[in-house]
């Protein structure tokens, strides 16, 4: 593996003049800078960036958080963040918490050690464990008072799935609520609860407790009840298909079921569901571009990303 002191000896100057030029972090004359530059490509000299880190506590690595990597929503997200990343020469580090606030505090904590140039983090609850962070965050999906963040109109998909659900014919609705933890979920929630009240129909509310599953409280029952069925994601609501798949409800000619997100899989499951639509590696990609603009000092208001209604068989 060549080395800096390689590219000295080859050009023929000091391994500080090298570390100058390849680093933009002194005088070098211009003819030695090229040289140095030149060999360097030649040699196929790759920079230590924990070295060149430890040397200018300047890092080009960016911490990213997400809650569940297993949701197939968060992969979507880490690819724009990746790919934008990447492109502007930087790398990133994935902490999955699990939706834990102490696991989620020792990623911040290794994000600070390790000198991150910034954190991305789609977990901060309201009171989330990077408040007090000295590395620049921007908050994606999620929005806390003051923060930067970037996320899709969750009021208006919320509204979206209201409309719709109306729109097909359902007249008695039960509205789904996700984890009041995170500003996406209320924020959905609430342009629900907003339409439903103002078009008088008739529904009732599934709350959600602390660890609550929502699905436990789902019976053969509550299915009959109901013919409308709003779902905080995409996931819960291909369990609320499958339950009804079991108990013989049909869909839609007895409940229409929509969700939200527009996971993959939401096309091609039985009967392919209605959802909302976020662009999840667009989210990514503005996240990148927001955090590098904010680290040089260009601070923006929140970026909200249109969503859309995809009709499909579930309604």
């Amino acid at each position: 593996m060549t080395t800096i002191k390689d590219i000295s000896k080859h050009v023929g100057v000091s391994v500080s003049t090298v570390s100058r030029a390849l680093n933009s972090s002194g005088y070098v004359s211009p003819e030695v800078k090229r040289k140095v530059m030149d060999a360097a490509e030649e040699l196929g000299y790759i920079p230590n960036e924990t070295a060149r880190t430890l040397n200018t506590s300047i890092s080009k690595v960016i911490g990213v958080l997400v809650p569940d990597i297993t949701n197939p929503f968060f992969p979507k997200i880490i690819r724009g963040i990746e790919d934008a990343a990447l492109e502007k020469g930087y790398r990133i580090i994935i902490g999955n918490t699990d939706h834990d606030a102490e696991k989620e505090k020792k990623y911040v904590e290794m994000f600070h050690q390790n000198n991150c140039l910034g954190i991305i983090s789609a977990t901060w609850s309201i009171d989330g464990p990077g408040a007090n962070s000295r590395i620049p965050i921007v908050l994606l999906d999620r929005v806390v008072d003051d923060s930067i963040s970037v996320q899709a109109d969750h009021y208006k998909g919320g509204m979206l799935q209201a409309e719709h659900l109306i729109d097909s014919g359902a007249t008695k609705i039960l509205l789904i609520q996700g984890p009041d933890t995170y500003s996406s979920f209320v924020d959905r929630y609430n342009g629900a609860l907003g339409t439903l009240k103002h078009n008088n129909i008739e529904f009732s509310i599934l709350e959600y407790g602390p660890s609550a599953d929502p699905m436990g409280n789902i019976n053969d029952g509550i299915i009959r009840k109901y013919d409308g069925f709003i779902c905080p994601n995409d996931l819960l609501a291909y369990r609320l298909l499958n339950f009804m798949y079991e108990n013989g409800v049909e869909v839609p000619a007895e409940a229409r079921v929509i969700g939200y997100d527009d996971l993959e899989f939401s096309k091609y499951i039985y009967p392919s569901l209605t959802t909302i639509r976020q662009p999840a590696y667009e989210l990514g990609e503005k996240a990148l571009k927001t955090l590098l603009e904010y680290k040089d000092g260009i601070v923006t208001d929140k970026r909200n990303f249109d969503v859309q209604l995809i009709k499909r068989n579930s309604t």
